[in-house]
C-alpha cells in the first residue's frame, strides 16, 4: 500500500523587490516585473506513478489524487492525455478559455486532453484520477503574454 502523507507545504515567491524612500512610501525597483502570480499553496495533488516516467520516451501511466479545492491553472500538455476519474468528480475548461464551457467528469467517466491544448482543471471533492500517454511530456504554464485559442 502506497501511503503519502503531506504536511503543510508552502511556497513563498517574492516578486516586488520594495526599498522605501524617505516618506515611508515602497518603491518598486526598475526592471522588477510586478504582476500578481499563483502560487502553490495547500491543497496540493500528488501523483504516484504506476508505468513509465512522462518526461521520457514511451509510454507512462499514473495515478493523480486531487485532494477537495484543489485547482490547477492554466497549462497545456506536449503529449495527448487518457484521463479515467476513478472516484469523485473532475471539472475542466479546455481549448480556447476565453469562450470554452464547463466540462463535468463523474467517478466511471474518462475523457481525452489533446496535445497543445489549453486547459484550466480543478476538484470539489477528493478525486482520483488514472492518467495515461506516451512521452516524453513537457507542460507549460500560461502566462499573462500566452495566447490560449487552443
Amino acid at each position: 500500500m502506497f501511503l503519502v502523507a503531506l504536511i503543510g507545504v508552502t511556497t513563498l515567491v517574492v516578486l516586488i523587490s520594495a526599498q522605501t524612500s524617505g516618506g515611508g512610501t515602497p518603491q518598486v525597483s526598475a526592471g522588477v516585473d510586478t504582476l500578481w502570480r499563483a502560487i502553490d499553496a495547500p491543497p496540493i495533488p500528488i501523483r504516484r506513478p504506476v508505468l513509465g516516467d512522462r518526461t521520457e520516451k514511451g509510454p507512462f501511466r499514473y495515478y493523480f489524487k486531487a485532494p477537495a479545492g484543489a485547482s490547477l491553472s492554466a497549462h497545456r500538455h506536449s503529449v495527448e492525455m487518457r484521463i479515467a476519474v476513478r472516484s469523485g468528480r473532475k471539472f475542466i475548461l479546455m481549448g480556447d478559455l476565453e469562450n470554452a464551457r464547463v466540462q463535468r467528469f463523474e467517478a466511471g467517466s474518462s475523457l481525452v486532453i489533446p496535445a497543445e491544448t489549453w486547459h484550466v482543471e480543478w476538484w470539489e471533492v477528493e478525486t482520483l484520477e488514472e492518467i495515461e500517454g506516451i512521452g516524453p511530456m513537457i507542460t507549460e504554464q500560461a502566462t499573462p503574454s500566452t495566447p490560449r485559442m487552443r
